[in-house]
C-alpha cells in the first residue's frame, strides 16, 4: 500500500539535527500515513545516523548521494524516489516547523489546491532564522523572482523551501533547478491550477551551518535566466522589449540604406524601414515570445501577420498623437514622450497578448 504522504528531506552535514528532526517529524506526523525520503550529501557522518534511522523505522528511506550536491537536485532525486500521492519538502535543520505539516495537508484537500506553500510573507509570519543581510538578499531576490517571472506571483514567497504538493503537479515534468531554489522551478515547470499559502516563521537554526554563499547567490541569478530562455509562457514582457530593441537597430540599418547610398526621399524611407522592421519584429515575437502559442498553419500565421501590423500601427498612432496632446498641454518634449512611449507600447503589447496571439479556448 502507497503512503499518502511523503515527507522529501534532502540534507548536508546535518548529523546533530536528525535525531531532534525525527522526534519532531514523528509527533507532527502521528496518526497519518507517510514516509520519510532522505536524500543525503554528507560528509560528517549523517548518513550511518540516518541508516540507523532506517533501521528502526521502516518509513524512512535514505539515499547517499556520492560526488553530487545540490539542495534542489536533492529535492527532485527524492520526488522521484518518492511514493506518496502528495510529497512535502522540508529542510533538516528544523528551521521549517514540521507541526506546520498536517495544516497545509487539511488546506491541501480543503481547499482542493495543487500547491500548498508555507510563506515568511504573509500576516503572522516571520524570519527570525535570517539576519539583516540575509533577509535583504531575500527580499531582492524576491522581488527579481516576481518582476521578472509571472508563475513565481502565485505565490508571496516563490523561494521558499517549505511546500507541499500534489504528484500530479511534477510527474512526467523534467524539472532541471539550479542551486537551492526547487519551488521556483515547480511554480514554473509544474502543472497547477490553485496555490494555497499558510504563513510560518522561518525560526533560528538549531545545528549545522547555512549553505548560503555567493556561489549560491550566482547559481540563482543563472537559474531564473534558464526559465526565461527556456519558458515560452514566462519574462514575456522582457522579451517584448527586447524583440522591440532590436527592431530599432534594423530600422536604423534599412533607414540608413535607403536614405544615404540609395537616395531614397526620407519620408518613403521611414515608411519601408517601419514595414520592415515591424515585419522582422513579428517573426521574433512568432518565435519568441508567444512561442507557446504556435500558429500550426500557415493562414493564422498570415492571420497573425495581418494582426501584428495593425496593432502595431495602432499603437504607434496613439503614442503620436499622445505626444502632440501633451507637448500642447504644456508637458516638456521629453517627457511628453517618455510618456507617450510608456502608453503606446502598453497598449501595443497588450494588443499583442489578447488578440494578435489570442490563445484558443481550451
Amino acid at each position: 500500500m502507497l503512503p499518502t504522504l511523503s515527507v522529501v528531506i534532502p540534507t548536508r552535514n546535518e548529523r546533530d539535527a536528525i535525531p531532534r528532526l525525527l522526534g519532531a517529524v514523528r509527533a507532527a506526523l502521528d496518526g497519518l500515513d507517510y514516509e520519510l525520503v532522505f536524500v543525503d550529501d554528507s560528509i560528517d557522518g549523517t548518513d550511518a545516523v540516518l541508516a540507523d534511522a532506517a533501521q528502526d523505522d521502516e518509513r524512512v528511506k535514505v539515499y547517499h548521494r556520492h560526488g553530487a550536491s545540490g539542495l534542489a537536485s536533492a529535492v527532485v532525486e527524492g520526488i522521484a524516489r518518492s511514493r506518496g500521492e502528495t510529497i512535502a519538502v522540508l529542510d533538516a535543520d528544523l528551521q521549517h516547523p514540521p507541526d506546520l505539516l498536517p495544516v497545509m495537508l487539511r488546506r491541501l484537500h480543503a481547499e482542493h489546491a495543487d500547491l500548498v506553500v508555507a510563506s515568511r510573507y504573509l500576516p503572522g509570519a516571520g524570519m527570525p532564522g535570517l539576519s539583516r543581510p540575509r533577509r535583504i538578499v531575500s527580499l531582492l531576490t524576491r522581488l527579481l523572482a516576481r518582476v521578472l517571472l509571472h508563475a513565481a506571483r502565485r505565490s508571496t514567497d516563490p523561494l521558499s523551501g517549505f511546500f507541499l504538493v500534489r504528484r500530479t503537479v511534477v510527474d512526467g515534468v523534467a524539472l532541471r533547478p539550479v542551486g537551492f531554489k526547487i519551488l521556483l522551478e515547480i511554480l514554473v515547470r509544474g502543472r497547477y491550477r490553485r496555490v494555497v499559502e499558510v504563513p510560518y516563521t522561518f525560526g533560528p537554526r538549531t545545528a549545522g551551518r547555512t549553505k548560503a554563499t555567493l556561489r549560491q547567490g550566482a547559481d540563482y541569478l543563472r537559474h531564473v535566466a534558464l526559465l526565461l530562455a527556456t519558458s515560452p509562457g514566462e519574462g514575456r514582457l522582457w522579451k517584448f522589449l527586447l524583440v522591440g530593441a532590436s527592431g530599432v537597430g534594423v530600422n536604423v540599418a534599412v533607414f540608413w540604406l535607403l536614405t544615404h547610398p540609395l537616395g531614397v526621399h526620407y519620408f518613403a524611407a521611414g515608411l519601408v524601414a517601419g514595414a520592415v522592421s515591424t515585419g522582422t519584429n513579428y517573426l521574433l515575437n512568432s518565435t519568441f515570445t508567444w512561442a507557446d502559442r504556435p500558429a500550426g498553419a500557415w493562414s493564422i500565421f498570415l492571420q497573425r501577420l495581418g494582426k501584428y501590423y495593425v496593432a502595431t500601427w495602432a499603437g504607434n498612432a496613439v503614442y503620436l498623437g499622445l505626444l502632440a496632446a501633451l507637448t500642447h498641454l504644456g508637458l516638456v518634449p521629453m517627457v511628453a514622450n517618455l510618456i507617450a512611449v510608456g502608453v503606446g507600447g502598453g497598449l501595443n503589447y497588450l494588443m499583442h497578448n489578447v488578440w494578435t496571439w489570442r490563445q484558443a479556448r481550451t
